[in-house]
């Protein structure tokens, strides 16, 4: 935890004198003699008042330090603040006495036992302020250093939900897409070739970019080409896509790996015929600072919990670089993928 403020070499110096000035007006306030200011600024008085401040302040911010020192969590307590409240009053309220007793003894030659009592309670009064002070200033530091450490937790969790995205191999893709390549393997080889160079450059892109922070738009989009020609082959004639303002945002950045795993995730999850094709459509502009994916709302009844999983890891890599959220809505019969487009300012 950082030094409390009241313990910072610059506040020991710079505030007793002039807290000492205010303690000075103060009695002569209490004295109604608050008209000597005009035609004097610069007294023995004032300078008493100045030394009395520096007299009670260190004192009673070494006690400070040693009762935070042994009460640690403690000081908390009702019982420890009243504690360390009764015994800087003392102290403090001592301290004054004897220094205030002393100038008038030894520098006056008598005592002015108004004067005394009424500076021992000014300033005792003052030490249980600069106590609260303390107290006020140390609870609020213990507040944002916990607040800090959420916040930190937070990030680190995030960071490690984005390395799991980052670093995730789909295993369903692979063998659904093995399955699709087992059928054009007895059909059409030359499409079959087709299919394995393009599902290896799906995997290559992840592969590729799984250290990566963030990529273009570009490079997202020419991945979801491949993750959708997959999908094609795998339902011919029934999965339809179309692209548009393929280069409106293509310089903008993105998560990795992020636009082709939705696409697989909304395939995944919708029911796909000859009587109901799917249709996806990926705008580049469709909304501002946004990415958005459209399709036909045709959800299955039976949710797939890894499928869910990753549609939630894809939030949760977004939320690590901007506060604007991955949008999901549904309206006419429609379903709404919503990516936030990210700049070069929102890297790590």
């Amino acid at each position: 935890m950082k030094k409390n403020l009241i313990h910072q070499p610059i506040f020991r110096l710079v505030v007793p004198p002039i807290y000492g000035v205010m303690m000075y007006m103060l009695i002569l306030l209490l004295n109604n003699e608050l008209g000597q200011l005009g035609y004097s600024v610069f007294t023995v008085e004032m300078v008493l008042c100045m030394v009395l401040a520096y007299l009670i302040s260190e004192p009673l911010g070494f006690v400070t330090r040693i009762f935070q020192k042994r009460a640690g969590d403690d000081l908390r307590n009702t019982i420890s603040i009243s504690g360390l409240l009764i015994i800087n009053l003392i102290i403090g309220s001592a301290i004054i006495f004897l220094a205030v007793y002393s100038y008038f003894f030894y520098y006056e030659g008598f005592i002015y036992e108004a004067i005394v009592i009424k500076m021992v309670v000014v300033y005792g009064i003052s030490g249980l302020l600069f106590t609260m002070f303390f107290l006020s200033t140390h609870f609020l530091s213990v507040k944002n250093e916990s607040e800090l450490k959420k916040e930190d937790l937070k990030r680190q969790n995030l960071e490690h939900q984005l390395e799991i995205f980052n670093n995730e191999i789909n295993p369903d893709l692979l063998f659904q897409s093995l399955e699709t390549l087992i059928s054009l393997v007895h059909f059409n080889q030359d499409k079959a070739e087709d299919f394995v160079d393009r599902l290896a450059v799906v995997y290559r892109y992840i592969l590729e970019n799984r250290r990566k922070e963030l990529v273009t738009v570009r490079d997202e989009i020419g991945a979801a080409k491949n993750m959708m020609y997959l999908f094609q082959q795998r339902y011919p004639d029934q999965v339809r896509f179309e692209l548009k303002n393929e280069l409106k945002n293509a310089e903008k950045l993105m998560v990795p790996n992020a636009l082709p795993t939705m696409l697989d995730c909304i395939v995944n999850n919708s029911i796909v015929s000859v009587h109901q094709p799917l249709t996806i459509t990926i705008d580049g502009d469709g909304d501002e600072g946004y990415l958005v994916i459209q399709y036909t709302d045709s959800q299955k009844l039976s949710q797939n919990k890894y499928i869910k999983k990753r549609c939630k890891n894809v939030h949760n890599a977004f939320a690590f670089f901007s506060d604007r959220p991955v949008i999901e809505i549904k309206a006419y019969g429609n379903g709404y993928v919503k990516l936030p487009l990210l700049d070069v300012n929102d890297r790590i």
